[in-house]
Order: structure tokens, then sequence, then C-alpha cells
């Protein structure tokens, strides 16, 4: 449970000055939160977060400049304790999809009842995720093509970037895997690369994340 001495510190980001006003105003309202910044871009979110604490963003899609949708990715790039919810007054697949994909802990519409955001904040804040129910919908209707495209992609994979792919899915380091596989540790150094690039992904864990869908996927048949 959340310590009552210890608010949950909460950053605005949002184009419209009114809008900041306000949630800072009844958030304020709430010693179990404390709103310690304010920011009306994503770049201005992203300057904030350097100089300042914070635990929970609630994050506008829609922008000037940086989406809302790229500066989730980039917060969770740089402060990965740091969890952002969606407060948008979009709910269609693009903005959904592109804000869950990119690590939202949470998609809310602004018509939300003051005491929901609230309880929304301290629930993120505590490992849980938050959606609007359409959201959720949503998300259902497109797993089955997100799947199909991910069968897809990996199966633009060679045979041996398969093995290897597997073996990341089992935690194993380069060493091991060229151990496993009989084949030099610089041999596997190059496979993961082309994984890597096929797949489209930043780094092993992302890899080994889409390795643990794939083979799933493929033993559903």
């Amino acid at each position: 449970m959340m310590s009552k001495t210890v608010p949950v510190r909460v950053l605005i980001v949002d184009d419209h000055g009114m809008v900041r006003f306000g949630l800072r105003g009844y958030l304020e309202t709430f010693p179990t939160l404390c709103v310690v910044g304010e920011a009306g871009s994503a770049e201005e979110a992203l300057d904030v977060l350097e100089t300042i604490s914070v635990d929970v963003v609630l994050m506008d899609l829609v922008l000037p400049g940086m989406s809302g949708a790229e500066a989730i990715l980039r917060i969770g790039e740089r402060y990965p304790a740091v969890r952002v919810i969606v407060m948008t007054s979009f709910l269609d697949t693009a903005h959904v999809l592109s804000a869950v994909r990119a690590g939202a802990s949470g998609y809310l519409l602004k018509d939300i009842l003051p005491e929901d955001l609230v309880q929304a904040i301290i629930s993120v804040h505590n490992g849980q995720s938050v959606m609007h129910p359409r959201v959720v919908m949503l998300i259902a209707a497109n797993l089955h093509s997100t799947e199909q495209a991910e069968l897809e992609l990996g199966k633009s994979l060679s045979d041996r970037e398969l093995a290897v792919l597997r073996l990341l899915t089992q935690g194993r380091q380069n060493h091991e895997i060229a151990v496993e596989l009989n084949v030099s540790e610089n041999t596997i150094r190059t496979h993961v690369s082309n994984i890597l690039t096929k797949l489209d992904v930043r780094d092993r864990t992302q890899a080994a994340l889409f390795g643990v869908r794939f083979f799933e996927a493929l033993a559903r048949g």
C-alpha cells in the first residue's frame, strides 16, 4: 500500500493552460497526491523530468511538436519507473494502439469523473493498468490482426535466426547461445543484430518478448 506520508508525485502535460490549472487545483486537494510540475508540450515534459522526481505523468496525446505517444516511448526509455496515464478526448484505434504500444499504463477520457481520476492515478502508481472499457475492447479487437502480422514478421527470420531467437526467449546470453549452437560468439552477435533489424525492435529484451509471443502463436497453430 502507498504510504500516506509520501504522496504520489504527478506531472500534468497538456497544451491547454486552463486544463492544467483545473487538474492541478483538484488534485492538490488530496493529501495522497502532489502535482510537482506542468508542461504544455512533450518536449517541455521531457525537460521537466530531467529536473524533478515524478511518479505518474498525466499525458495528453495531441500536443504541439512531438506527439504524446512519442513522449510516452521516450519516457519509458529514459525513466522506466515513471508511469504514464493518457488523458485525451480521442478514442479511436490509431490513438489507442499508438499509446498502448508506446507503454501507457492508463488510457482515460477527459470526461472521467474527478474521483475516478484520483483512484486511477493511485492504482497506476501501485503497478496496475487502468483503461477505459472501450479501450479494452479496441485492444481485444486488434489482437488477432496483430498476431497475424507478428507471425509474418517472425517467418522472415532464417532457421538459424529462429534458433537464436528461441534461446533469447530463455534468457540465454551470447556466449551460452554460441556453445549451444556450436558457433562463434561473433556469429551469434551477427545473428542477434539481424534479428533486431528484421523484427524492428530496439534490443534483445524486446526481441525476446516478441519471440515468446511468436512461438506461442506458432504452437497454437
